[in-house]
Parts: C-alpha cells; structure tokens; sequence
C-alpha cells in the first residue's frame, strides 16, 4: 500500500480546518502533492485547481443561514482528498508510463517538432478518456504527409 502518500493527503485534510485558512496557498500544495502522486494533469489536480469560492450575488442571496463559500469550497476539497484516499487504498499508486521511452514517440521525434513532441506527451501524460487522447493527438499530427506517417507507423512497430 502507499501509506507516504495516504499520510500526505491525511496532511492536507487536517490542514483545512487550520485556522486562519489561505485557501490559494492550500490549493498549491496540495496541486502539487497530488500531481506528484496521480500526474500533473490527473483530474484530481484539476478538481482542485477548480475551487473557487462564488461570490456572485445569486449566491451571496441562496447562502444566507447556510455555509460559508470558504466552507464550501473546503467541502469540496475534502471530498476530492478523501477519495483520492480511497482510490489508494484499493487500487495502489497509479502505475507512471514514461512517453518518452515509448517505442512510438521515439518514432515520432524524427518525424515531428519539439513542440508538437511535448504536446502529444502531454496529451499521454494526461487523465482524459482514451477517446480524447486520440483525437488531440490526430489533432496535433494531421498535417504531416503520408511518407512521414508511414515512416513513424514503421519506426514504432520496429521498435
């Protein structure tokens, strides 16, 4: 089991009901502790980044005699840790695939900028459905010619 990592974000719980509570500077660490732990792009990292308190008037309006939007905003973040938790618990640490030593981004790199090499390992890299993958990745790639794609399809089943 991944008990550093369970231990850390039990760290970050415990950190929300710290007094006084800065919510962007919790927010940062806890983007951090938990790219570290599920990837930079997981969406966990994403869920977090995402809390923000609504300041709206409607909201100000609905929220009189309820919570405050910090409260909320903590409920929330609870929430997202304590499953992250859960996740651990029953599945382990999410197993890290390095793009770069793929058979088929080594293919690439001949074939495709530095730029559109980063973007496509990003896109790896990233917690989006296999689906999404595919068509950013097709995104990125669809103006190279035939003879560079068959290159790239030959390099990477040659390995």
């Amino acid at each position: 089991m991944s008990n550093k990592e369970i231990n850390l974000i039990n760290d970050l719980i415990a950190r929300l009901d710290l007094k006084p509570f800065d919510l962007q500077s919790w927010k940062t660490n806890a983007v951090m502790i938990l790219g570290r732990i599920f990837g930079e792009n997981s969406r966990k990292t994403e869920l977090i980044r995402s809390i923000q308190p609504d300041f709206s008037s409607w909201s100000l309006r609905d929220a009189t005699g309820r919570i405050s939007q910090i409260d909320e905003c903590r409920k929330m973040a609870r929430e997202v840790l304590e499953a992250s938790i859960a996740e651990l618990e029953a599945f382990g640490l999410p197993e890290k695939t390095n793009p770069e030593t793929n058979p088929a981004m080594l293919a690439l790199e001949e074939y495709v900028t530095v730029k559109q090499s980063r973007d496509i390992a990003q896109v790896i890299k990233s917690d989006i459905p296999t689906q999404d993958k595919t068509a950013k990745i097709t995104e990125i790639l669809k103006n190279l010619d035939q003879v560079d794609l068959l290159g790239i399809v030959a390099k990477s089943l040659i390995g």
